[in-house]
């Protein structure tokens, strides 16, 4: 009786040694794959791109809406114009990118829309925010165009009250 409970209880041990080893396992290969893509990634994103190679876009008017109120419980508005940049190393893709940001205006003009009226007077007016906005519009934009060739969002105009 006494030799079955110890029997038992190695194997039990050696189950959990075996399931632990193989969760251990299992991490360390997930982990050890994932690096590699995110190093692709982050090496396409760190490649220093010239001025020369940046495409702009340039919307066909500026946009004026309303702002989120802020803590002084007024409304304000905003006026801006901006240009979407594309990497144009790639001349076939960027091509497709840049006649889709012309034909598809309206749905720039939208996420731009979307993304100022969830905005105050007060983020809007510090050049963190102006910078915070510009990201979320590129990356906004790079999730409805698909394409991580959009690369910057330059203002040209910004005017609030």
């Amino acid at each position: 009786m006494e030799k079955n409970r110890l029997m038992m209880s190695i194997i039990i041990v050696l189950l959990v040694i075996l399931i632990g080893a193989v969760g251990g396992v299992s991490v360390f290969v997930v982990k050890a794959l994932k690096p590699s893509e995110e190093a692709a990634v982050k090496s396409a994103e760190n490649v220093k791109l010239s001025i020369d190679d940046i495409e702009k876009v340039t919307l066909s008017s500026p946009i004026s809406t309303n702002l989120l109120t802020g803590g002084d419980g007024l409304d304000h508005y905003v006026k801006i114009n901006l240009s979407i940049g594309v990497n144009k190393m790639d001349k076939k893709e960027s091509a497709k990118i840049i006649e889709s940001l012309n034909a598809n205006e309206m749905v720039t003009r939208d996420i731009i829309l979307n993304t100022l009226r969830n905005m105050t007077l007060e983020e809007l007016s510090l050049p963190e925010g102006q910078e915070m906005l510009k990201s979320a519009l590129r990356d906004r934009m790079q999730q409805e165009y698909e394409s991580n060739l959009i690369v910057q969002v330059y203002i040209s105009d910004l005017a609030f009250s």
